[in-house]
């Protein structure tokens, strides 16, 4: 995209440089993300087992596994309820076989988006029920679900909350809420994911059994945490790095079977590769059809089970985009007359028609272009489910909760949230949160800034370069993948190229050497491309048809002064 404001980060200082024994370009990217010492450099990029804290430091987990080890000693039928996006669904999958290999008869339930919705759904207590079920476990929800759980009860469940959102009224009367975000909690790493919490609850079961974990857990774990953009530090860090090392080693027939319908290397899987290969192919059940499919895939047993679904997740996939390319372009003629103006401080989009399933990648792809917050709303009849995503600027979730009395059912984080609302009440929100949106907005400079590691030489990319930012891995929230700059490049050719031509394939000379690069989403650059421009870029070995070959994913660029 187009940035207004590039910013350059410092470089290391001598002191720096000699301190971690790198040279100025690693040291600058290991100062940028808090690493001075050797020590701390070694553990950042190679994470050890010494990062996992201990599981029983969470709120209620002593009571969770006093009541799981009940049922595996009573040999009662346990049921896992999960959200239906790939955090969810993968923590599903994770206590599935987690607890199976417990002993456990363990029955998987994830709802339908727009026949269920978020949260637990009286049609799963009733299969729950008809199913003799007599402990329910949740994965990524349950804190807002206080009325399901007392059904529950009524009905002979138990129920274990695992969840790591905010609770928005009272806590629900579960036998356990475990749950890092918990009012007084003290344990020392809040920033656990969906699956991740689950894990814990895992690691906390088979650490009192005295078994050890199985490998998949891992696997299960680097998949929400990647997909729900864990904040990369801490045990969330050594919980993926783990997860990829075992993803390039082990043999899961569903993830193995992504892998090859998105035609990547599985040796030298990265987290890109997981954010937009492996996991928009996860959540596109979900988003188009039900997230049952994704979860069949995650536990299919072999890759005779596992490749036809993997095969229609691909092809639904590929629908998704047509879809929401199509839907991108009717939000962005519907906003226009909102600029005229000016950009305003929050941007509504929305048509009836709209599959709920893409909102969220609407508002994201509206958020990101305009440096807004977004809300992108559908629906037909009395009720009408948005999505929202946002800025670093703008607590997405306080401002909802400035706007609360408008709505049915709402929830979410600081940069994602989402809620239903009356059809009646849409004109009345939509004054409020711009107000409200102006009011938190007020007298900050937001506008598009692009955060620049380090000016370069393109012949800094070489194998050793390449394998210090492949040990920086996994990246993701807080340890974003460095982008690079170079000044002078010199455009040879430029196209556009994707089957809506929105994408921009460009060739560059510097100090005589060609180089490839790919801006993704920017077709309509196409005329800026000539002459010489400073470059700001991701550099990259991309896998295509069995080969790598060295390419500069474009963040942006302008002309060279």
């Amino acid at each position: 995209m187009k940035y207004d404001k590039w910013v350059l980060l410092p470089e290391a200082s001598d002191s720096e440089t000699v301190a971690l024994g790198m040279g100025r370009v690693e040291s600058a990217l290991l100062v940028h993300r808090g690493i001075a010492t050797e020590e701390e450099m070694d553990e950042f990029l190679s994470p050890t087992l010494s990062s996992l804290h201990d599981p029983f430091l969470l709120p209620d987990m002593h009571v969770c596994i006093d009541r799981l080890e009940e049922a595996v000693d009573s040999k009662e039928v346990v049921g896992v309820f999960g959200d239906f996006d790939t955090d969810g669904i993968s923590g599903t999958a994770l206590l599935t076989r987690g607890l199976e290999k417990m002993g456990l008869e363990v029955l998987p339930y994830v709802p339908h988006r727009i026949e269920e919705g978020h949260g637990i759904s009286m049609q799963a207590l009733e299969f729950f029920a008809s199913k003799s079920v007599t402990l329910l476990i949740t994965v990524d929800c349950g804190v807002s679900s206080s009325n399901e759980i007392d059904t529950a009860l009524h009905m002979g469940i138990d129920t274990i909350v695992t969840d790591h959102h905010t609770a928005v009224d009272e806590l629900p009367a579960a036998v356990a809420i475990v749950n890092p975000s918990l009012p007084g909690s003290s344990y020392p790493f809040k920033y656990l994911t969906g699956v991740g919490t689950a894990f814990k609850v895992m690691q906390a079961l088979y650490q009192r059994k005295k078994v050890e974990l199985p490998d998949e857990l891992y696997v299960y774990v680097t998949l929400g945490t990647i997909s729900d953009v864990g904040l990369m530090r801490d045990e969330n860090r050594y919980l993926v790095s783990k997860g990829m090392d075992l993803l390039k080693k082990s043999e899961i027939p569903g993830i193995d079977a992504l892998i090859e319908v998105c035609n990547v290397s599985k040796k030298n899987l990265s987290t890109q590769d997981m954010s937009f290969g492996i996991i928009p192919r996860i959540n596109v059940a979900g988003r188009l059809d039900h997230a049952n499919l994704s979860l069949m895939l995650l536990l299919a047993s072999d890759g005779a089970e596992a490749g036809p679904l993997a095969a229609k997740l691909d092809e639904m996939n590929k629908k998704r985009q047509m879809i929401t390319e199509k839907a991108m372009l009717e939000a962005k003629n519907q906003i226009k007359s909102d600029f005229e103006s000016g950009v305003p401080s929050i941007i509504f989009a929305g048509k009836s028609n709209w599959i709920p399933g893409i909102l969220g990648l609407i508002a994201g792809r509206l958020s990101e272009e305009y440096h807004r917050p977004a809300i992108v709303a559908s629906g037909q009849g009395e009720t009408f489910r948005a999505s929202a995503r946002s800025i670093p600027e703008f607590n997405m979730i306080n401002a909802l909760d400035m706007c609360s009395d408008s709505f049915e059912q709402y929830g979410g984080h600081p940069m994602a949230a989402g809620f239903t609302i009356r059809k009646d009440n849409l004109r009345e929100f939509r004054t409020k949160m711009s107000s409200v949106a102006d009011e938190l907005l007020m007298g900050l400079n937001v506008q598009p800034t692009l955060m620049i590691e380090a000016e370069i030489s393109p012949s800094w990319v070489n194998s050793d370069s390449l394998s210090f930012l492949n040990a920086m891995e996994p990246y993701g929230e807080t340890n974003q993948q460095p982008v690079f700059m170079t000044s002078g490049m010199n455009i040879v050719d430029a196209r556009q190229v994707g089957a809506n031509k929105n994408h921009l394939k460009i060739t560059m000379e510097y100090q005589g050497r060609l180089y490839d690069g790919i801006a993704f989403r920017q077709g309509t650059r196409v005329e800026e491309c000539k002459g010489s421009v400073d470059l700001a870029y991701r550099p990259e070995m991309n896998y295509w048809n069995g080969k790598f070959n060295l390419q500069f994913i474009v963040s942006d660029f302008r002309s060279s002064c």
